[in-house]
Parts: C-alpha cells; structure tokens; sequence
C-alpha cells in the first residue's frame, strides 16, 4: 500500500526522541499536547526514537488516523532527531528521503569574503 497524503500536507517532526512502543494514543497525546498540533488536517507527525533502526509517522488519512512504522534491516538506521538541529518541519521529498534511510542535513553556503585586489590582477 503506497502512502497518500492530502495536498497541502506538511511534515512535522517531533522534538524528542520516543519510546518505540507507543501507539496511535500516545502519539496523538504528543501532536496535541506537545507539538499543539490538530491531526484532523491531513498533516504528517514523524517520531524517531533512540533506537535509530525505528521511525514512525502518524496522519490522517481523511477517514482515520493512520501510523506508519518502519524498521531497517540493513546499514546503520535512521537519524536521531538531534541531527535535525531543531528542524520542526520537513518537506514531503526529504520525508521520502528520510523514509529510505538518508540523513536530512541543510548546508549554508560560506560567506563570500570580498578581498581587494591590486588593480590589474588577474584572478
């Protein structure tokens, strides 16, 4: 079954890693106390835990609430939530890149230094 969420869907990260076995109650607890979030409108909650072989996600998929988990089988699993230095949404691609195991890291580009050159140099 391929995911599917509603167009508009953004992707939401919580800020703490998580107990694995937490269900849908739980979860929910989390989105609605914690993150201050409403399930209801199609966005996408994504949990890690410290355990990084384990992800889950939890959405609404317009006629219930529907949580994804995912386990990896191979190489070294997924990122901690730490590694998101403090991101609290991501995009739908990176949720894709994520769900295949990547690392999400956003690099800001140096900072160009003017030097002065002698008039005449080449550079």
């Amino acid at each position: 079954m391929a995911m599917s969420f509603s167009k508009g869907a953004q992707v939401f990260v919580y800020q703490k890693p998580i107990d694995m076995r937490c269900g849908f109650e739980r979860l929910s607890y989390f989105i609605k106390e914690d993150m201050k979030q409403d399930l209801n409108y199609g966005d996408v909650f994504i949990f890690l835990g410290n355990n990084k072989k384990r992800l889950k996600a939890l959405y609404f998929d317009g006629s219930g609430l529907v949580q994804l988990t995912k386990r990896m089988e191979k190489r070294r699993g997924f990122m901690s939530v730490f590694d998101l230095n403090g991101r609290r949404e991501i995009t739908r691609s990176e949720l894709e890149l994520l769900l295949h195991g990547s690392v999400l890291r956003r690099y800001s580009p140096e900072p160009k230094i003017k030097k002065d050159l002698p008039i005449g140099a080449v550079c």
